[in-house]
């Protein structure tokens, strides 16, 4: 009964990270991921190394590789476990709060900029929607209601007029 006491009220890894943390695992993650020019998601989190250091697993040459990310003073280093694949990139924060990397390897097609900011609250997102709807413009906002008016009306019409199987 302790144990299941203890286990239930620890938190897991994903609840004990601060947001600072989400947003410095998103730079590393992003920052590797463009640096092979792969997609965030094909790399694996393995886990922290002390405070800075963020480990991610991926395919890289012929095997399963381990990579050592360090986040501190706007740059993250990647070191590959065998360190035959080692990255310096710069970072910064903006006005916002949010982490930006502006980072284009030669060998990648990708042109973005890199954008990791804290996740919002329900509350922040409600107010976004709501600054987002009062900065349309009235025709786009009535453009939009006789659109949705057409097809529920389209919906009705066209299930009023299905055949209904004769009786015999």
């Amino acid at each position: 009964m302790l144990v299941l006491f203890v286990l239930s009220h620890v938190p897991s890894p994903a609840q004990a990270r601060s947001m600072e943390e989400e947003r410095a695992m998103c730079l590393t993650r992003s920052a590797l991921a463009r640096s092979q020019c792969k997609d965030p998601h094909e790399f694996s989190y393995v886990g922290k190394k002390r405070g800075n250091i963020y480990i991610f697993n991926s395919f890289y040459g012929a095997k399963y590789t381990d990579f050592f990310c360090k986040i501190e003073n706007g740059d993250i280093t990647i070191i590959s476990r065998n360190k035959k694949f080692r990255r310096s990139v710069k970072f910064y924060i903006d006005e916002n709060e949010c982490g930006i990397i502006e980072y284009y390897p030669a060998s990648c097609t990708r042109r973005s900029v890199i954008k990791c900011c804290f996740p919002k609250s329900d509350k922040e997102l409600k107010a976004d929607k709501e600054m987002e709807f009062w900065q349309r413009s009235v025709p786009d906002l009535l453009k939009e209601d006789q659109e949705n008016a057409l097809k529920e009306l389209q919906n009705r019409t066209t299930k009023s007029s299905e055949t209904k199987p004769e009786e015999q």
